[in-house]
């Protein structure tokens, strides 16, 4: 369950369509009954029913333009292209116009590198998670709420978002400090996710943040102290893993509002019977590999 209000919610996976070029499909491991070939695509009825389209492409084969074909999905809500094989070219190239005005989610992962947003204004889009660096104008997504990005070493790209009405905030390979908080404190924010990094030790700042419902911490290497959690009174979702030098998990005993707690990988953080205590109490409660 999503705590952010898309106007089109996120549709089930189970809805996902995936497109292909003829000559990939013999590589394709997946079932058929939802493959598209979009240089032999189906007739426009089917067509008209998709809202979830995932590109894929094979390794030695990589995606390097758009199809025209994804202009055609009157429906199409959530759009994701790879992780996988997406050359740089498939961004540098995309145009507003390659896109159907009824997508709300774009989800693209290219080859690692630094871009710039030049395909102009997408007015309705709601989501947009880059794999990559990518320097972008506020103008160019106004209703943008949700945002998955790799943040330069400055920061100066994440300020710029900042003008945004962002409720979600995603950042992989975090290259800031603590004063992260003071940053973003700012924001609406409803879930946060600090995903990789070795810059961040302490939480101290993020109760900033209070409407915060759902916060993810993962591969952050020096991170010792998330007490500050303790102050978010409205955080129903903790998600923590590989985090191995956290000093006072004991706080997690004092977050009375939590319903969902995922703690896989962190190792030795002195867990100890606590870990049965919020088995016990939550209802959904995933340790692993954390004692």
């Amino acid at each position: 369950m999503s705590f952010i209000p898309f106007s089109i919610p996120l549709p089930d996976r189970a809805q996902t369509w995936r497109f292909m070029h003829s000559r990939q499909h013999s590589q394709f491991a997946g079932a058929n009954e939802r493959v598209v070939l979009y240089d032999a695509p189906p007739q426009e009825a089917v067509l008209a029913s998709i809202e979830d389209v995932h590109l894929w492409a094979p390794p030695g084969d990589p995606l390097r333009e758009l199809p025209g074909l994804l202009a055609r999905l009157p429906a199409l809500a959530h759009l994701s292209i790879g992780p996988g094989a997406v050359a740089g070219s498939v961004l540098t190239g995309l145009r507003a116009d390659m896109l159907p005005a009824s997508l709300r989610h774009l989800s693209i992962h290219p080859e690692p590198g630094t871009y710039t947003w030049q395909a102009g204004p997408l007015p309705r889009l709601e989501a947009l998670t880059v794999g990559a660096t990518l320097r972008f104008e506020p103008e160019d997504f106004p209703a943008l709420i949700s945002l998955s990005m790799v943040p330069d070493r400055r920061g100066m790209l994440l300020d710029r978002a900042l003008s945004l009405p962002l409720k979600e905030l995603n950042l992989w390979n975090v290259p800031f400090d603590s004063s992260i908080f003071d940053r973003i404190a700012g924001l609406p924010l409803l879930a946060l996710g600090l995903l990789a990094g070795r810059g961040l030790k302490t939480l101290s700042g993020i109760e900033q943040l209070t409407g915060l419902r759902s916060l993810r911490l993962k591969n952050l290497g020096a991170l010792e102290k998330i007490g500050p959690i303790s102050a978010l009174e409205n955080l129903e979702r903790l998600d923590i893993q590989y985090c191995k030098r956290i000093a006072d998990i004991g706080v997690l005993d004092m977050l009375t509002r939590l319903r969902e707690l995922t703690l896989v990988g962190c190792g030795d953080v002195g867990l100890g019977e606590l870990a049965q205590t919020l088995k016990a109490r939550l209802p959904r409660a995933n340790i692993a590999a954390t004692r």
